[in-house]
């Protein structure tokens, strides 16, 4: 809806930096639904097509049909305030998809809901867009959600595009800090990088494209990949656990420890650190 202060937007190459939003032949999810709570979920959907001069007998076909592709054909005549919270986004998707857009818009279209329905509607909403095949642009903070609904994911930080890749080389190979940080959990340790590796406590690691090639740095290690096991000699010791049903974030102090770098034998003094979803 704004203009931008430079650049182009194109559609199947097309130039409709100019062409008014009305024209652009995109469908919209907003994240606060706005549904017209004067219609019922079956006039809702067919707005866009009495808007585009749709006979009533086409109107009431294709919504009826894209309700039930949302599995809401018994909440036809429900009005707005009669729906649960999942239930009107699931109305406000149908009518976006009613116009048969060339593009769908979602911008965080499940903040609003609870944990669990969040999961539900995510996972409608990717079997809609795939059974109907429409390429989709899903605006989110939930960096779960991002991975697990689309095809290719883009990082952005203040206007910035940080990196646009499919979701698991997302997470295995971030081509930034900002996006090593932003997707999922880290734990960062010092390192010593020699000829491509990193050096960090006992472990000889290989670093990514684009990290340092030597000297001192950071080593972020994902949660999954470490196992905390007993060993009463060891420098660390356990302070405290949280249990969170699928992960466990274990609290970690250390007195004393040797990094085992090639050449070099280094102690650092007392401090605490933090072993996310272990």
């Amino acid at each position: 809806l704004d203009a931008p202060t430079s650049g182009v937007v194109t559609l199947d190459g097309r130039d409709i930096t100019d062409v008014p939003a009305n024209k652009r032949d995109m469908g919209m999810v907003f994240q606060a639904y706005s549904l017209f709570p004067h219609l019922s979920a079956r006039d809702n959907v067919a707005f866009g097509l009495k808007l585009r001069g749709k006979s009533k007998a086409d109107r009431i076909s294709r919504a009826a049909e894209l309700l039930e592709l949302v599995d809401l054909s018994a909440h036809a005549d429900k009005y707005a305030a009669e729906l649960s919270g999942g239930q009107q986004q699931r109305v406000a998707l149908a009518r976006a998809l009613a116009i048969e857009p060339r593009v769908l818009l979602l911008d965080e279209p499940l903040s609003a809901l609870d944990a669990k329905v969040r999961v539900q509607l995510r996972e409608e909403i990717r079997r809609v867009q795939t059974e109907i095949g429409i390429t989709t642009l899903f605006v989110t903070h939930d960096q779960e959600e991002a991975l697990a609904v689309a095809d290719r994911v883009g990082v952005m930080s203040h206007g910035r595009l940080e990196q646009i890749a499919a979701p698991v080389e997302l997470y295995a190979r971030p081509a930034t800090p900002f996006v090593a940080d932003f997707v999922g959990l880290n734990n960062e340790l010092p390192c010593q990088v020699i000829d491509g590796s990193a050096h960090l406590l006992w472990l000889t690691l290989p670093t990514l494209p684009g990290s340092v090639s030597a000297g001192p740095g950071i080593a972020r290690v994902r949660p999954e990949a470490v196992t905390v096991t007993a060993d009463p000699g060891g420098p660390a010791t356990v302070t405290s656990v949280a249990f969170m049903g699928a992960i466990s974030r274990v609290h970690v102090c250390r007195s004393r420890l040797t990094a085992m770098i090639p050449g070099t034998a280094t102690r650092s003094p007392a401090s605490c650190g933090f072993l996310p979803k272990v």
